[in-house]
């Protein structure tokens, strides 16, 4: 069985990367983190929803010219 002796024994993000531990290991604050992270992800959404849009114009674009093709 392994004893830990202290909080500096233990793995903290600046030793292993793409590991997310919580505020009281790393002494960083989450909510600046959090807030980054949902401001990107909300950007990631608007890029979608306007690629969605474009992809729909440009789809009935297509029909379009297809129909006035076959008259």
């Amino acid at each position: 069985m392994v004893t830990i002796k202290g909080a500096k024994y233990l793995r903290t993000m600046r030793q292993a990367k793409s590991y997310r531990s919580c505020r009281t290991v790393t002494g960083l604050p989450m909510l600046g983190l959090e807030l980054s992270r949902i401001c990107r992800e909300e950007v990631a959404l608007v890029n979608r929803e306007l690629r969605r849009q474009w992809l729909e114009e440009a789809w009935k674009i297509h029909l379009s010219r297809g129909a006035r093709r076959q008259g």
